[in-house]
């Protein structure tokens, strides 16, 4: 009987995560990431990352894909990580020796690679719990109800939508590059290989323009119009719904507040 309802308890969690309003949410999750992010303790930037990956296994994210997720932004912070400890001015730490030149990476480097790096761990974390707990139509619907403009929110669907438009165009085209038996060089500085990558992007260009014009035209045909159409009323948040978001709002403000020194003051 204490087994059943040990882990019953997780499974709980997830639901009542998922039942949880989109609108509600959406603000509390942007909230989060906005205070984090404006965060500089580096142990309370650490606690928010573990906050937030617990709450992204209890929504059902296994550990694998969860590190696959993060790992995608990599390439973009990677490389300003790697470089902040040896731009910043401050205390040498360590050298390296390069030859010709030798680069020293600095304490304040180090912190401040450290500080972006774990302010982009919990706004990807925060934004996995949202997308992983809330289905894109979902999302859409709340930034309505939240008198987003309708032209941001239908860029967003089509963007969407066009991303595995491309996906579908890139994938036949490396079936016919294969079946004419190209053969891929080493490298990217290999000049065949260059040459037929580039020749992919414009021919890719060139169709995805083709079968957006198709597809705008068959959504004319059928009534399509860039106009907001009506809705059904929005349901009002329960209780539930709002204490949940309140509650992640509130741990957000008491590690600012922590950080401040507000909260160690008062007691």
């Amino acid at each position: 009987m204490c087994t059943a309802a040990h882990h019953d308890i997780p499974l709980q969690a997830e639901k009542s995560l998922f039942n949880v309003d989109p609108r509600v949410k959406l603000v509390a999750i942007f909230g989060f990431v906005a205070v984090v992010s404006s965060m500089t303790s580096i142990p309370l930037l650490a606690a928010a990352a573990g906050i937030m990956a617990a709450l992204a296994l209890v929504t059902g994210i296994g550990p694998g894909l969860l590190l696959r997720r993060i790992a995608l932004v990599l390439p973009f912070t990677g490389f300003i990580l790697v470089l902040l400890p040896f731009v910043v001015p401050g205390q040498a730490v360590f050298s390296l020796n390069l030859g010709l030149f030798s680069l020293s990476a600095t304490d304040q480097g180090v912190d401040r690679a450290a500080m972006l790096s774990l302010r982009v761990l919990s706004a990807v974390l925060a934004i996995n719990v949202l997308t992983a707990s809330t289905t894109f139509s979902q999302l859409m619907r709340a930034l309505k109800d939240l008198k987003v403009p309708e032209v941001f929110v239908q860029v967003l669907e089509f963007t969407l939508r066009y991303i595995y438009v491309l996906g579908d165009e890139v994938k036949r085209m490396r079936l016919a590059r294969k079946s004419r038996c190209f053969n891929e060089g080493r490298t990217l500085l290999d000049i065949n290989t260059f040459r037929t990558l580039g020749t992919l992007v414009g021919v890719l260009f060139a169709r995805s323009w083709d079968r957006g014009e198709r597809i705008y035209s068959a959504m004319l045909s059928r009534g399509y119009s860039s106009e907001a159409g009506p809705r059904q009323a929005a349901v009002r948040p329960g209780w539930g719904d709002i204490c949940w978001g309140m509650g992640v709002l509130a741990v957000a403000a008491g590690l600012r507040l922590f950080e401040s020194g507000t909260l160690t003051g008062m007691f």
